[in-house]
């Protein structure tokens, strides 16, 4: 079988010594990974799962992974580990005992052992099935590390979220051609969804086409109502390139757009490019923060800031429960500071307009990946036929 991973052999084994560093720092003898996002971080494969599934990363060596046999195949496809690496069980075999078996054949050390008490699949029972197998083994937390050390990007990560923006951005210029008045949310959520896949997107989650959106109502719903002359549509497109998802947020006008309407989207844009330009290396995110929130109350432009301006960017897993990495967030006493490379959906939200961008922060301050114009968009009036 032919192996096609997606990343380089030396990205691989940058991350595995990354992690291997950090164990022997810890003087932990194991990490086992089991949440689909980090388990592709550091092997290149990772499926949604209703059995439990493991990365297991030794103090030396590649990692070993576990998984449902009916995903064997794919994993020694995808993934950079050698054949051997790679455990299947049968769907009515234990994990944990199937994982236990496994690293006793290969003679690791399973006294000490790292996890990530951050990881949505870790529930209660499935960490008192590992207690009950491993017995006087002991546990410690590495979701710190886990989640520092992914935010910041590799210039190959990079290459798939900037590829992501380009297809954001494409996607929503073959909306603006295609939407006719009379059109429903759903028709235009159709629209884009065929052109973010034509394009090169990812199968799954294309994102949120619908009627204007508020502070109160920020995930609205897709309907049915015909858009008229007047008509606001909230455009929000989440694509993913290899499983990286870059995201994007637009207003647009049915019809030519008032004034006073437009020149409140130049008001939101104005602050929000304040704030991109603070995105540097070093800067507390409570300061990022700090430039959208109170730009926007002191204009006006909203009467209060309910959420964060920001959230992490990166891999998503397909079917995920968690449809948004709130690993890092920007709000009021956020403390952290931002790193060279981290990636962010930076967003705001007034008097029903919405606009957002994929952010990376550089040295020179954030960098727009996705380059959609920055204003109040619009779509002459002509009838669907």
């Amino acid at each position: 079988m032919t192996k096609t991973p997606i990343f380089s052999q030396s990205e691989f084994d940058r991350r595995r010594d990354a992690i291997q560093q950090e164990m022997q720092r810890r003087n932990v003898s194991l990490v086992l990974l089991d949440q689909p996002e980090t388990i592709f971080h550091f092997i290149g494969y990772a499926m949604s799962e209703g059995y439990h599934q493991f990365c297991a990363v030794p103090a030396r060596g590649n990692p070993l992974m576990v998984l449902r046999s009916v995903d064997e195949g794919t994993c020694k496809e995808f993934s950079y580990l050698p054949d051997e690496n790679i455990v299947g069980f049968q769907d009515w075999e234990s994990p944990t005992e199937t994982l236990l078996a496994a690293l006793r054949k290969k003679r690791l050390d399973v006294n000490s052992i790292g996890i990530d008490r951050n990881s949505y699949n870790l529930t209660l029972l499935r960490f008192e099935a590992l207690q009950v197998t491993f017995g006087e083994a002991s546990f410690t937390d590495f979701s710190d590390f886990l989640i520092a050390f992914r935010s910041e990007k590799s210039p190959e990560e990079l290459e798939f979220l900037q590829r992501s923006s380009t297809i954001a951005d494409d996607a929503i210029a073959e909306l603006l051609k295609e939407i006719r008045s009379g059109f429903s949310a759903r028709e235009c959520v159709a629209i884009a969804s065929k052109h973010t896949i034509r394009l090169g997107g990812d199968l799954g989650i294309v994102g949120v086409v619908t009627r204007a959106i508020d502070d109160t109502k920020m995930h609205a719903l897709v309907d049915d109502v015909p858009l008229e002359e007047g008509a606001l549509l909230h455009v929000e497109l989440i694509p993913q390139f290899q499983g990286y998802s870059s995201r994007i947020m637009r207003p647009v006008y049915f019809g030519d757009a008032p004034a006073h309407l437009s020149q409140t989207a130049d008001d939101i844009v104005s602050i929000q490019d304040r704030q991109f330009s603070a995105m540097r290396p070093g800067v507390e995110a409570c300061e990022v923060d700090a430039i959208v929130r109170d730009g926007m109350l002191k204009a006006g432009l909203k009467d209060s800031y309910r959420n964060i301006s920001g959230y992490s960017l990166g891999y998503y897993q397909h079917f995920t429960c968690r449809s948004s990495d709130f690993s890092y967030t920007f709000r009021p006493n956020a403390r952290w500071r931002l790193r060279e490379n981290m990636v962010f959906h930076m967003y705001t939200v007034g008097k029903g307009l919405a606009f957002s961008e994929t952010v990376v922060v550089t040295k020179e301050g954030g960098k727009r990946l996705t380059q959609t114009p920055r204003r109040l968009l619009s779509v002459p009036m002509r009838r669907a036929q």
